[in-house]
């Protein structure tokens, strides 16, 4: 049986959806979402496909809200950690403006390898890297960072005499519990206000650093010699003070700011299911540039198909997220082209 005639009005094979053409661009600082009206309406579409995506990578390696590194201070070796122990160095973010006068901070900044992220936090550690009514968790010159060239690893250890140390973990509840803490890691900023430092739960700078345990499991070298899981190092002991009790690192340095940007349409209604329980996913576009390249990607085959969708389609909204379910901001100089094929058939409704 013949195919059904289609009408070709209001019918186009694919649309291009630019962040520029965004009406609205204008009344917002940042986006990591947009909205392009297609001018006359898409009729009786049954399927969309991304065909191809172009983003930009304007971005630092660490995000903003992931730049405090925690850890324990302990009196010995076999003290199970509590908050009273709980040490942090911290980064304030990238477009940290601060009050005037306020000089007593180190800032998230382009790290072009490992050594230069040591540096930094060095100086965060350091005399006059931070201020203890801003953090109050803060130790002057508590830690050291070192980065070792052969084994291409981050490793610390503390400096206050007589003290023992141990990585905290990502998932540490002590940890968790600081993080939105809004009295214990703050920024003093331009004009006077005081903001709690930016954070999401689960995201430290230890994980950027090479200390990956979450502190909620056995450390893998601890064979039953862990004092608690919160003593979130390979051995699960605390280390003693100096260079020879370096804190030993589980991972290595990760300076890749998100894997996968993940990308939310609100017209493909419940076709696609992301993480966190997100609805509305079209695509997850892997990034394979560093920081400042452009992402060019193209399926590599016709699929992944969005259906069901709205019989008339008269706008289009996406939206990017990164891989901890963050918004995806870009500046108003970056712009982002996504671009969709459109069938009018389903293969059920092919010859019919």
């Amino acid at each position: 049986m013949p195919l059904n005639p289609l009408n070709t009005l209001n019918r186009p094979d694919r649309i291009s959806l630019d962040a520029f053409a965004d009406t609205n661009r204008a009344t917002n600082a940042v986006y990591s979402s947009f909205t392009n009206d297609l001018g006359v309406a898409v009729l009786n579409a049954k399927r969309l496909h991304l065909l191809r995506a172009t983003i930009p990578i304007p971005k630092l390696q660490i995000p903003d809200y992931q730049l405090v590194f925690y850890y324990y201070e302990l009196p010995d070796a076999t003290t199970v950690p509590t908050a009273a122990h709980l040490k942090a160095v911290r980064l304030v973010p990238s477009d940290y403006v601060p009050a005037v006068s306020f000089t007593a901070f180190t800032r998230n900044v382009f790290f072009t390898d490992p050594a230069a992220l040591v540096a930094q936090l060095n100086l965060a550690a350091s005399a006059g890297g931070d201020n203890v009514t801003y953090n109050t968790l803060w130790v002057s010159g508590g830690v050291t960072f070192a980065f070792n060239t052969t084994t291409k690893q981050i490793t610390w250890f503390g400096n206050t005499a007589a003290k023992y140390y141990a990585n905290a973990g990502w998932n540490d509840p002590i940890v968790q519990a600081s993080q939105a803490d809004a009295t214990k890691i703050t920024t003093n900023n331009f004009g006077g206000s005081t903001t709690i430092q930016p954070f999401v739960l689960g995201a430290t700078l230890n994980q950027r650093v090479g200390y990956a345990l979450s502190g909620t499991c056995t450390p893998p070298q601890s064979f039953g010699a862990a004092v608690s899981n919160k003593i979130a190092n390979l051995t699960g002991v605390a280390k003693i003070t100096g260079s020879t009790g370096v804190v030993p690192v589980d991972s290595y340095p990760c300076l890749v700011f998100t894997q996968n940007i993940y990308l939310y349409a609100n017209v493909i209604s419940n076709g696609g299911l992301g993480n966190y329980g997100r609805k509305n996913l079209m695509a997850v576009i892997n990034v394979d540039v560093a920081s400042f390249g452009v992402v060019q990607f193209v399926t590599s085959y016709y699929g992944g198909e969005a259906t069901p969708i709205p019989e008339e389609l008269y706008a289009v909204n996406i939206e990017m997220r990164d891989d901890n379910n963050q918004p995806f901001t870009l500046p108003q100089s970056a712009n982002v082209n996504v671009e969709l094929g459109i069938d009018y058939h389903t293969p059920s409704d092919m010859y019919t």
